[in-house]
């Protein structure tokens, strides 16, 4: 039994050019709170207890890059209605050999995995 967890924040680093469409993404699509925003980072509250870093940097992973970096998970209660939301948005599915689920690159290159906020993912670490 390992003794550790994940953390509450994380961060990630994005090219100043896509500030504006961060901000955009993770407030007006996803609705997360920004708690700062200044010309270097912005800090996102995703749930109850989750924080996201955004570091605005020109020496940002390129978009092909973020694809080979750490995929996380959001869940919600509604998956197909913020799934059209985030197409509505502009942006592209990821393909996965997950079919059950819908991947995406988020502004700034960190992809998702969307699922149900009550579904059982127990059995994908099998």
């Amino acid at each position: 039994m390992t003794n550790v967890s994940l953390g509450e924040h994380s961060k990630l680093t994005a090219n100043p050019a896509e500030r504006d469409r961060v901000r955009k993404f993770y407030t007006q699509v996803l609705g997360c709170p920004a708690t700062k925003r200044s010309e270097k980072i912005d800090i996102f509250r995703i749930g109850s207890d989750f924080s996201l870093g955004v570091v605005y940097d020109n020496s940002a992973l390129s978009a092909a890059d973020g694809l080979k970096s750490i995929w996380l998970e959001l869940r919600t209660p509604e998956p197909e209605a913020l799934k059209a939301r985030i197409l509505e948005f502009g942006i592209q599915e990821v393909p996965f050999r997950d079919k059950e689920h819908f991947y995406f690159q988020a502004p700034g290159g960190q992809v998702f995995r969307l699922v149900g906020k009550t579904e059982d993912m127990s059995r994908w670490q099998r």
